[in-house]
C-alpha cells in the first residue's frame, strides 16, 4: 500500500507539472476561460461534443447524476448558446441536444489545443508509449 501511495504522489506531481506547462505554453488555454464554463458544464460539453446528438437521459446516466441536475446545466448551456435543443422527429417525446454556435467555437478551440499539444509534446513520445498510458488509465477507470 505504501509503495502505491509513493507512486501515486509522483504521478500527481507529473500531472500538475504538465498542467502548468500547458498553461504557460499557450494563450489558447487561457481563451477557454472566455467561455465562462463551470467544471461541470465543461465536462458535459465534452460529452456532448463526443456523442452529439444526445438526450438528457444519456447525460444523466453517463455521469450518474439526476435528470434535474442535467436539466439545470443544459438550460444554462442553452442560454449561453453552447448548445441547442430540438424535438426528435422520430420520437417526439425526446429532445435532442446539439452543439450550438458558441459550442462550435469551444470545440474548435479544443481541437487547436489538442493539435498544439500533439505537435509540441505528445509527438515526442512513441504511439506505443501513448497507447500504454491509455491502457493504464483505462484499467484504472474501469475499476469503478
Amino acid at each position: 500500500m505504501h509503495d502505491y501511495l509513493i507512486i501515486i504522489d509522483k504521478i500527481n506531481q507529473k500531472f500538475e507539472q504538465f498542467k502548468l506547462l500547458v498553461l504557460q505554453e499557450t494563450e489558447m488555454v487561457k481563451e477557454l476561460e472566455n467561455f465562462h464554463l463551470t467544471p461541470q458544464q465543461e465536462i458535459i460539453m465534452f460529452y456532448i461534443i463526443r456523442n452529439e446528438p444526445v438526450i438528457a437521459n444519456d447525460i444523466a446516466n453517463h455521469f450518474d447524476i439526476s435528470k434535474s441536475a442535467v436539466s439545470q446545466v443544459v438550460s444554462k448551456l442553452e442560454e449561453m448558446k453552447m448548445i441547442f435543443r430540438q424535438v426528435n422527429s422520430i420520437n417526439r417525446r425526446e429532445t435532442l441536444i446539439y452543439i450550438g454556435d458558441k459550442g462550435q467555437e469551444f470545440h474548435q478551440l479544443l481541437k487547436k489545443i489538442d493539435e498544439m499539444l500533439v505537435e509540441k509534446y505528445y509527438s515526442k513520445v512513441s504511439l506505443t508509449e501513448l497507447k500504454n498510458v491509455l491502457d493504464t488509465l483505462s484499467k484504472i477507470v474501469g475499476t469503478k
